[in-house]
C-alpha cells in the first residue's frame, strides 16, 4: 500500500480552501467544510503544510524512539540540517549533539552528494536526450510521474544522496561482521516527501533507510545538548561541495555543466516542465528542480527561516573554502564504489482515471465537457475544488453535487423563482361579452 507522510487533522480544518489552490496535483478538495486529501493524487510535496493557517496538515515521520530498536544507530543528517542552528560554533558541534541524543555513528549525506555530483556530470556528458532532469527531489519525480509522464525518460536515473549514503554505511558495517538487523540508518529530513520515499523508493526495489526523522523533532532534542561534552571525537566528513546540496542549485558547478537551469518552488518547476514538454527547452542540458522554494532549506519540516538558513549555510561554505580543504578523498572513493544507478524503471502514475471500462470512461468524459461549458470558468474555489474542470469531474464521478457551485446554485434558484412566479401569477381575465362564450 502507498504510504503517505502528508496527513490531515480534520478537527483543525476550517474549510478555508487555501490549500486547494496551491496543490500541484489538484489532490485536495473541501467537502462539508473540511479538506480531503485524494491519496492517489498526493505527491507529499508539503505545500499544503506551509499554506494551512490552522496547522490542519502535518507530516508523519518516524518517532525518535525507533532508533533504540537497533544496536548500531546511524544518523544521516541532510546538509540543510546544519542551517537550523545559526548559533552553533561550527558543524562539528552539531554532529556531536547527534551522538549526545543517542546515535552511535553519523554519516553526512553531503559526502554522498559529492559522489552523486560526479556521477551526474558523467551521465550528462554522455546523454543523448536533453534536458536531463535531476532525480534527487522525490516530490519532483512524483510530479513528473503524475502530471508529465512523457518526461519520465528525461529523469536522471541516479539514486538520491540519502539512498547512496545508506547503502554505503550498511555495506561498511556488514563487511565488519555486523548483522544487518542490528544496523539502523535514519535520515534527518527537511521534507515529508523523503518520509514517503523510503516506503516507495524511486528507481529501487527497496530503500535501505530504516526511518526518516523530522528536523523539527530532532532539533527539539538537540538544542539542549549542543554544549554537552562528547567523549567521542567528531570529524567533519563533507566539504563545502556537499554542503551546497542544500542550496537551490543543488551544488552543481555551472562551469562543468553548460546550459544548466536551477529552479525551485513547485509553481516555477511546473512552468519549466511545461516548456520541456512542448520542446522549447531542448537546448538546455540539465535541470536541477526542487519542490521547495529556496531548495531543501525551505522544506516543510525545517524550522529556521529559509533566508536566515541560506545566510548561515553560505557562511559555513565560505569558511570551508577559505580554510584548509577537508580531506575526504578516501571516504568519497569508498562511497563511489557503491552502485548508484536505478535498479528499476520509473513508471507513470496518472491521476486522471474515470473508469476501467473505456466506453463508460468516454461517456463520462463527454459529460464532463458538457458540464464544464455551463460552469463560470473562473476557478474561484468556492465549490471546494481547485478549478471548474476539477469540479465538473467531481460531479460526474458523483463526488460532488452541481449545487455546490454558487453560480450554478444561483442559476437554479433563479429558474425556480421564475417558475414559482409564473405559478402564482393571477389568471388572465377574459371579457366573455367581448370575445363570446364557448
Amino acid at each position: 500500500m502507498y504510504s503517505h507522510s502528508v496527513t490531515l487533522e480534520p478537527d483543525k480544518c476550517i474549510g478555508c480552501t487555501d490549500c486547494i489552490k496551491r496543490c500541484p496535483t489538484e489532490a485536495i478538495r473541501v467537502r462539508g467544510s473540511k479538506a480531503k486529501i485524494i491519496q492517489d493524487r498526493c505527491i507529499d510535496c508539503g505545500n499544503c503544510i506551509r499554506i494551512c493557517r490552522n496547522g490542519a496538515k502535518r507530516a508523519v515521520t518516524d518517532e525518535i524512539n525507533m532508533i533504540y530498536k537497533y544496536k548500531y544507530r546511524i544518523a544521516l543528517p541532510a546538509p540543510s540540517f546544519y542551517a537550523q542552528f545559526p548559533k552553533a560554533k561550527n558543524i562539528e558541534q552539531i554532529l556531536s549533539a547527534l551522538y549526545n541524543i543517542g546515535f552511535t555513528d553519523v554519516l553526512e549525506v553531503g559526502c554522498a552528494g559529492e559522489v552523486i555530483e560526479k556521477h551526474t556530470y558523467e551521465y550528462v556528458k554522455n546523454a543523448t536526450l536533453f534536458p536531463v532532469i535531476s532525480s534527487s527531489c522525490p516530490a519532483i519525480v512524483r510530479l513528473i510521474q503524475r502530471r508529465f509522464p512523457s518526461l519520465i525518460h528525461h529523469v536522471l536515473p541516479i539514486i538520491s544522496p540519502m539512498e547512496l549514503a545508506a547503502r554505503y554505511i550498511k555495506d561498511k558495517y556488514i563487511k565488519d561482521g555486523i548483522l544487518e538487523n542490528e544496523i539502523g540508518v535514519f535520515f534527518i529530513s527537511p521534507c515529508p516527501a523523503k518520509a514517503t520515499e523510503i516506503h516507495r523508493p524511486k528507481g529501487l526495489e527497496r530503500s535501505l533507510v530504516d526511518g526518516v526523522l523530522s528536523m523539527q523533532d530532532i532539533y527539539k532534542m538537540m538544542v539542549h545538548k549542543m554544549n554537552a561534552e562528547n567523549k567521542m571525537p567528531v570529524k567533519r566528513q563533507s566539504s563545502y561541495r556537499g554542503l551546497s546540496w542544500a542550496m537551490s542549485n543543488g551544488g552543481l558547478d555551472e562551469n562543468t555543466i553548460k546550459s544548466y537551469i536551477a529552479v525551485d518552488g513547485m509553481e516555477s518547476v511546473i512552468g519549466i516542465l511545461e516548456k520541456v514538454e512542448d520542446g522549447t527547452l531542448s537546448n538546455i542540458k540539465y535541470i536541477e528542480a526542487l519542490a521547495c522554494t529556496g531548495g531543501c532549506l525551505g522544506g516543510a519540516l525545517a524550522l529556521e527561516n529559509p533566508f536566515v538558513s541560506r545566510y548561515t549555510l553560505k557562511n559555513w561554505i565560505d569558511e570551508d573554502k577559505s580554510n584548509d580543504p577537508i580531506d575526504n578523498r578516501e571516504l568519497l572513493e569508498a562511497i563511489g564504489e557503491i552502485p548508484y544507478l536505478f535498479s528499476k524503471d520509473i513508471t507513470p502514475r496518472p491521476v486522471f482515471s474515470l473508469d476501467n471500462d473505456m466506453e463508460k470512461a468516454l461517456e463520462m468524459m463527454e459529460d464532463i465537457e458538457m458540464l464544464y461549458k455551463e460552469l463560470p470558468k473562473i476557478d474561484c474555489g468556492s465549490c471546494g475544488a481547485p478549478t471548474c474542470r476539477c469540479f465538473a469531474e467531481d460531479v460526474v464521478k458523483q463526488d460532488a453535487t452541481i449545487e455546490e457551485c454558487v453560480f450554478m446554485l444561483r442559476k437554479k434558484i433563479k429558474d425556480l423563482s421564475e417558475v414559482m412566479h409564473n405559478l402564482t401569477e393571477p389568471p388572465i381575465q377574459v371579457d366573455n361579452d367581448k370575445y363570446g362564450k364557448e
